[in-house]
């Protein structure tokens, strides 16, 4: 970790450390039991979840084909995060984000290319009504640019992962031969003491 780094994470330490002292008690038992209510119900959370994986279809596609073709793409993950609050009248409203990796498949770097060093985030608002999630606000992207820094560090850190998972596939493609051939060679003992 960098100075910058340490220095960051003492503020943040920092600022959690006043922020614990200077709220009363009782005001943040109140904060709690506020968040508490704003979590959604397994069942809630999976209709959701249905109802943004289908809006996040065109997106996901339309970022494929940059990628196919050789223009800057955004890698969306398929793993979302969702904000609930309660918004006019009481009503429960979700922003959900899908996030990724921005990259230009032209420079060499990762597999995908080079990360540009910004994080993009597509966010969709839906309004529970009637017990169905109904679109608030149109999606909209927000972006989180970590600079030429960012984008190195992302970088090495992709192509360290992208290295990891190659020998993990190497290893188990191993195990699985070696396991066939033990297999095999079982079956050839197996068969020659029947005769």
């Amino acid at each position: 970790m960098n100075h910058h780094g340490i220095g960051n994470a003492a503020a943040v330490l920092a600022a959690a450390f006043f922020l614990s002292v200077a709220v009363p008690a009782a005001h943040a038992l109140d904060l709690q039991h506020a968040r508490a209510q704003r979590d959604l119900t397994p069942a809630l959370g999976k209709s959701l979840t249905e109802k943004v994986s289908d809006e996040a279809q065109a997106y996901l596609d339309k970022e494929d084909e940059k990628r196919n073709s050789g223009k800057v793409f955004i890698d969306l993950q398929l793993k979302f995060e969702y904000l609930p609050n309660y918004g006019p009248r009481g009503r429960l409203v979700a922003s959900v984000k899908l996030g990724g990796v921005e990259y230009d498949p032209a420079k060499p770097g990762t597999s995908h290319g080079k990360p540009t060093g910004n994080l993009k985030y597509l966010v969709f608002s839906y309004a529970l009504e009637s017990g169905k999630w109904v679109e608030n606000a149109a999606p909209r992207w927000e972006t989180e640019n970590l600079g030429a820094k960012g984008a190195k560090q992302m970088t090495e850190n992709i192509a360290r992962g992208e290295k990891s998972k190659a020998a993990a596939e190497k290893a188990a493609r191993t195990r699985a031969a070696a396991a066939a051939a033990a297999a095999a060679a079982q079956k050839a003992a197996n068969g020659s003491g029947r005769q």
